[in-house]
């Protein structure tokens, strides 16, 4: 149980992915949300404090806090399930001097609780490196020479917490924040299996990850040896999803669970990029008959962000496939699958995909993969699909 340290101040009157800071995110309500097992790069340090220097300078205050805000930034993560949870920052210029306190989210700010701290000196011996990890103990650290990291952070699932990340120096070269959340859960069992070339079943050097199902957490990953052949550690009695990629094929994802045995034997052929193959998104989900994407379908999108940014000279057209629902409108479903296809397109274009690379259709419940009456078999009906179209 850790304890936590109470503000009790007066104020005076907020895949890798590229990012521009926004002047609201120096104060608390402008906090920028970020997600746990991402890594995020911003091209330039904070600058200024924004409407309200939020730790006016005040040579009194506890030493676990800043002494003075300078060029700050807040940001918010909220906990996608029970766990560990550990970020570090890496400054782009080692004489960057970045220190931090991590609070309980509350706004307004005097109700946050200060759970960690790291105002040390910046050690280039490090590349100025500093965050929590494991092997480190003290939960706050103060001015001056020492341990460039504090303690991880043992959360529970929807806790929010909001950290405030300060540069002493203006005009600073930017940095790259990467968080991780470590579930509490024990990886006992395990998956396993071949990756393969689809035309010629020849063996594929290739990247195997596993992702919790409810929450798109990386809970671990590895490469193929040289046979095609991995084995990755995985939870029992909880949906996960096992996804095998490679730069010059089409990814493939398959959703287990191991409920009856501790092992699982998980086989993928990847298929060629080349116009009309096509990739299925079976983790992009949606909130129950609406086009909304759940945050557990970031590990897929981002993939196929990637993937589209690696292949420029490739053109898609993304479908969208509800359920053959006999009980429903087919113009509904129709509606609602195209609905969803346009949902994935938005995203796609917030990450700078040229809208004109992107066409979208809905088949409703037309073309299931698989006639079934078990609803858990049947979800992977509910999909969208990524066909390839040449320029």
């Amino acid at each position: 149980m850790f304890r936590y340290a109470l503000i009790g101040l007066f104020f005076a009157h907020t895949f890798c992915q590229a990012q521009q800071l926004n002047t609201l995110a120096a104060d608390l309500p402008g906090a920028i949300e970020l997600q746990v097992n991402r890594q995020y790069t911003f091209s330039r340090s904070p600058e200024g404090f924004g409407n309200v220097q939020e730790f006016p300078l005040d040579p009194q205050r506890s030493h676990i806090y800043f002494k003075e805000e300078r060029n700050s930034v807040w940001f918010k993560v909220v906990m996608p399930m029970n766990g560990i949870f550990e970020f570090e920052i890496t400054p782009e210029s080692t004489d960057d001097d970045y220190d931090w306190m991590l609070f309980t989210y509350k706004d307004p700010l005097q109700q946050q609780l200060l759970i960690r701290s790291n105002n040390a000196r910046n050690d280039k011996t490090l590349r100025s490196k500093t965050g929590i990890k494991g092997g480190y103990t003290a939960m706050f650290v103060t001015p001056g020479p020492g341990k460039s990291y504090s303690s991880p952070v043992m959360v529970k699932q929807n806790d929010s917490l909001a950290l405030l990340v300060d540069n002493i120096y203006p005009q600073g070269r930017g940095f790259t924040i990467s968080l991780s959340l470590k579930p509490d859960y024990a990886m006992t069992g395990q998956v396993k299996g071949f990756v393969k070339d689809k035309l010629h079943h020849r063996p594929l050097i290739a990247n195997v990850a596993l992702e919790d199902d409810s929450t798109g957490v990386l809970l671990s990953q590895t490469e193929t040896d040289s046979l095609g052949f991995y084995s990755v550690k995985a939870p029992l009695n909880r949906p996960v999803n096992v996804t095998a990629s490679h730069q010059a094929y089409l990814f493939a994802t398959e959703d287990i669970m191991l409920d009856t045995l501790p092992q699982k034997q998980v086989d993928f052929l990847l298929d060629t990029i080349k116009a009309g193959n096509k990739l299925i998104l079976f983790n992009v989900h949606f909130a129950p008959n609406r086009d909304e994407i759940l945050p557990n379908s970031q590990a897929d999108l981002d993939r196929l962000v990637k993937f589209l940014q690696l292949y420029p000279g490739l053109n898609v057209r993304l479908v969208g496939h509800t359920n053959n629902n006999v009980f429903a409108d087919m113009r509904y479903l129709q509606t609602l699958s195209f609905n969803r296809a346009i949902a994935v397109k938005k995203y796609l274009l917030k990450q700078d995909i040229p809208e004109n690379r992107i066409s979208c259709a809905g088949m409703g419940g037309k073309t299931p993969l698989i006639q079934t009456k078990d609803t858990v078999l049947g979800m992977k009906n509910l999909r969208v699909e990524v066909v390839l179209v040449g320029k």
